[in-house]
């Protein structure tokens, strides 16, 4: 048989490209809520190499059935594509000679997993990489929160969305009473402050630490469920309450010159 017959392109192509594009849509499935399948370029190879298997599995299970007529490459396919969809938590747990005979398809969707969760994280961690006290850290979950509410109302994403919030509130107030407290112990009777001891570094690190993984949370969240072009309003909310603005009132304008005045008057 040539390789550019039609046949070839029905008996092999077609049933692993109707593979790839099943598990596809099954990938999509088992990571909404969770996070991005092209986050990054290692989770974009894992999902490259798992579309790459599971054609692969469907070409491999054609050729191992060419006496069974009666069931069209199609349905091989189809069969080889749907492996990839997400299944119940009572099958979550795939024995390790089931991974084998799939070809490592089981182990490279697991890596792809892990390798999602890993990259919500990390983008996580690097946008609240510019915050750096616990009051702009207040501001910005809230206005966060209230972003959240409006665009996932939802009854479930509102509860998770309330929920989170609310650990996420204990973790700032404590941060603040911890750092209250350090600046009251600092300051002297004269009004001078002393330079802050290593324990209430360590204390106020901590503290401010905490509550930056309670608020990572939620910006999981709505790194997970939202659009990467949400990512410009994401980065305003930040901007807005890292700024000066968002603790002190606007300045009071320039007053004028003597001679500005005698200007404007004649």
């Amino acid at each position: 048989m040539s390789w550019y017959q039609h046949e070839w392109l029905i008996n092999y192509a077609l049933p692993a490209v109707v593979s790839a594009a099943i598990a596809w849509v099954g990938l999509i499935r088992e990571t909404a809520g969770k996070g991005r399948l092209l986050g990054s370029w290692a989770s974009a190879g894992l999902t490259a190499l798992v579309l790459v298997l599971m054609a692969a599995a469907a070409v491999l299970a054609v050729w191992l059935l060419p006496h069974a007529t009666s069931i069209p490459p199609v349905f091989a396919g189809a069969a080889t594509g749907a492996v990839a969809l997400p299944r119940r938590k009572q099958d979550e747990t795939t024995p390790p000679y089931v991974k084998i005979m799939t070809l490592g398809i089981a182990l490279a969707k697991e890596r792809l997993m892990q390798r999602v969760h890993l990259d919500t994280c990390t983008w996580s961690d690097r946008f609240l990489s510019g915050i750096s006290t616990s009051s702009q850290l207040r501001i910005f979950v809230h206005d966060l929160k209230l972003y959240l509410l409006e665009r996932h109302p939802l009854a479930s994403d509102t509860k998770h969305v309330n929920s989170l919030y609310s650990e996420i509130e204990k973790a700032v107030d404590m941060a603040l009473n911890v750092q209250t407290t350090t600046d009251q112990n600092r300051r002297q009777e004269s009004g001078w402050q002393r330079e802050a001891t290593e324990d209430e570094l360590i204390a106020c690190r901590q503290a401010f630490g905490t509550a930056l993984a309670q608020s990572a949370y939620l910006v999981n969240f709505a790194y997970a469920s939202g659009r990467r072009s949400e990512r410009r309003e994401l980065e305003a909310l930040r901007a807005k309450a890292s700024s000066n603005d968002a603790f002190h009132s606007p300045a009071l304008p320039k007053q004028r010159q003597w001679f500005t005045r005698w200007r404007s008057s004649r």
